[in-house]
C-alpha cells in the first residue's frame, strides 16, 4: 500500500485524491481500488477521472457504481476510454451499505435522521448528559454514535436544563455540527454549544437576540421538522442524530421522518413506581436471555448467585 485516502467533508478533496497525493510518483502504472465509482464531472473540487488519468494508474478496482444520476457510470466509462483496465463489484455489497445513507439523502433531498433514546426498564428517558441513566460503556458507545453522523440535533429545553457540550469527548472521530434548534430564541449566550469553541454550532432561530463568532445563525420558521430538515441539507448535512427531549423526538417520529432509532436501555427503575426511587437491577440480577418476541424484545433477568465464603 503507497496510498489511501477518505473523503473526510463536503467541499474537501475526495478519497482518491487523498490516496494520489500520498502515493506521488510511485503511483504510476499502480492499482488503485475504490469502494464508490470515481466522479467525472466538476462540483465542489475538479473530477477525480482526470486525478487518476493524470497519476498514471494502471488498473482500477471499483466496488460499486454510484447511484446519484450525475456520476451513474460516466466515471468508470471515462477510464474505460483512456484505456485504464476498470473491474467493478469487489466487495459490492459491503460498499452498497456503506453508501446507503448517502443515496437515500440524494432520492430524498433531506438528512437521514437517527434518534437516539436513553431509557430506564419502566420506560424514564434520559433528559440529557447531567441525567445519567446508562453505564459509562453505554455512554461512551453513545458519543462514538455521534462521530458517524454530520451533525447533532437538540431542541432549546435540553440545552436549558443540561447545558450539554455535545461533543465526542475521549472518543477519536471528526466533531459533528452541533444544532440547536430555538425557534423563540431562547438560550443563553453563557451556554457552552455557543461559547466552548469546541466544534461548530448551528442555532435555528426566528428570533436571533445574540451573536457568537463561533456560531452560525440560520433565522427561519422552524415550526416544522420538513422545514429543519432542509435548512440543514441546504448546509450540506446529510446525516442527524437526535438527541434532544421527547417533544422534538416526537416531533419527528409524528412527521414520519425518522429513519434510525438507537436505544439504550438501562439495568435500572425509577421513581415513580412501586420502588420508589432508582433501583439499579444489575446489582442483583443478570440477563440470562435476551430474544425477539413477534416485534417486542424479550429480556430475561435472574437473580445473581450467592457467594458464601
Amino acid at each position: 500500500i503507497i496510498g489511501f485516502g477518505a473523503h473526510r467533508f463536503a467541499g474537501g478533496p475526495h478519497a482518491e485524491v487523498e490516496a494520489l497525493r500520498m502515493a506521488g510518483e510511485a503511483a504510476r502504472g499502480a492499482d488503485l481500488y475504490v469502494t464508490l465509482e470515481p466522479c467525472n464531472h466538476h462540483g465542489k473540487t475538479p473530477p477525480c477521472t482526470e486525478a487518476i488519468l493524470q497519476a498514471g494508474i494502471k488498473r482500477v478496482f471499483v466496488a460499486t457504481e454510484d447511484k446519484h444520476a450525475i456520476v451513474a457510470g460516466s466515471g468508470i466509462k471515462r477510464l474505460q476510454d483512456a484505456g485504464i483496465e476498470v473491474e467493478v463489484g469487489l466487495l459490492r455489497h459491503e460498499a452498497e451499505v456503506l453508501y446507503e445513507t448517502f443515496w437515500k439523502t440524494i432520492e430524498r433531498k433531506r438528512p437521514t435522521v437517527t434518534v437516539k433514546i436513553a431509557q430506564t426498564m419502566n420506560g424514564i428517558a434520559a433528559t440529557g448528559e447531567q441525567r445519567w441513566i446508562t453505564s459509562e460503556e453505554a455512554r461512551a458507545n453513545g458519543r462514538a454514535l455521534r462521530g458517524r453522523h454530520d451533525a447533532i440535533l437538540v431542541g432549546s429545553e435540553t440545552v436549558l436544563v443540561d447545558d450539554p457540550a455535545l461533543t465526542l469527548r475521549a472518543v477519536s472521530g471528526i466533531e459533528p455540527i452541533r444544532v440547536i434548534v430555538d425557534r423563540r430564541g431562547r438560550v443563553p449566550e453563557t451556554a457552552q454549544v455557543f461559547c466552548d469553541g469546541k466544534n461548530p454550532t448551528y442555532w435555528l432561530t426566528s428570533v436571533p437576540r445574540i451573536s457568537h463568532d463561533q456560531v452560525t445563525v440560520l433565522v427561519g420558521e422552524y415550526e416544522a421538522p420538513e422545514a429543519i430538515l432542509k435548512r440543514l441539507y441546504e448546509q450540506d448535512i446529510r446525516s442527524v442524530l437526535i438527541e434532544g427531549g421527547p417533544t422534538i423526538q416526537s416531533a419527528f417520529f409524528e412527521a414520519d421522518l425518522v429513519d434510525r432509532i438507537e436505544v439504550y436501555q438501562a439495568p435500572s427503575i425509577f421513581e415513580g413506581t412501586a420502588w420508589n426511587g432508582r433501583h439499579d437491577i444489575e446489582e442483583r440480577f443478570q440477563i440470562d436471555q435476551i430474544e425477539m418476541v413477534g416485534p417486542d424484545l424479550h429480556l430475561t433477568y435472574i437473580r445473581k448467585e450467592e457467594t458464601i465464603c
